[in-house]
């Protein structure tokens, strides 16, 4: 089951994140009124509801999940209700906004996911990634790695730069690497990294 889940980030051109296709939708409380904005109607809206609007919360009065917990964000707290469900792959949408903070959390909540998960906006996919990846795009597409802990065996395959059995300490970034084709990939032996395709 593919889980959209819809947080409060930025969300700008309406029409690319219409063409997501998901099983079920979940708002992260402020991503409520994203939803809104995206004509969108989700089957759970979960959070403390400190940060969804007035007219959100009436609209989807019937689908609201109060989750309380200070120890975890809203999105976190979408992931746990989530799992409910037999999940296959996880978006994630408005993840990504003025608050470096709030960015930066929703980034790292990717480690703890046990499925695939992609958060993304109109210019970026960004990927946790312990073992290996696919990537789809278009030649050119910026490809960025950054290490989360220290890695070993890091290798590419359809990027500019190749790379093969690299070793690394956490913190090393690989930035503005290109897609030669459509398809690449990226893996590695031991650790974990961040992948950043971006679209200019």
């Amino acid at each position: 089951m593919r889980i959209l889940i819809v947080a409060n980030g930025r969300i700008k051109d309406k029409e690319f994140y219409k063409k997501i296709k998901a099983d079920k939708i979940l708002a992260a409380d402020g991503g409520a009124d994203n939803c809104i904005r995206l004509g969108i109607t989700p089957d759970k809206v979960i959070g403390d509801m400190d940060s969804i609007s007035k007219k959100a919360k009436e609209l989807f009065k019937d689908r609201l999940f109060h989750d309380s917990d200070q120890n975890s964000t809203d999105l976190q707290k979408c992931i746990h209700y989530s799992k409910q469900y037999k999940v296959s792959e996880y978006i994630i949408i408005g993840a990504i906004g003025r608050r470096i903070d709030h960015t930066l959390g929703n980034i790292m909540v990717l480690d703890e996911l046990e499925h695939p998960a992609t958060i993304l906006d109109e210019h970026n996919n960004i990927y946790m990634v312990k073992d290996s990846i696919e990537l789809k795009g278009k030649k050119g597409d910026i490809v960025s790695i950054i290490a989360i802990s220290d890695i070993e065996g890091l290798a590419y395959k359809g990027l500019k730069w190749i790379v093969t059995n690299r070793e690394a300490e956490a913190g090393w970034t690989g930035t503005c690497n290109e897609m030669n084709a459509k398809n690449a990939s990226i893996s590695l032996k031991k650790g974990k990294i961040l992948v950043i395709q971006a679209r200019d």
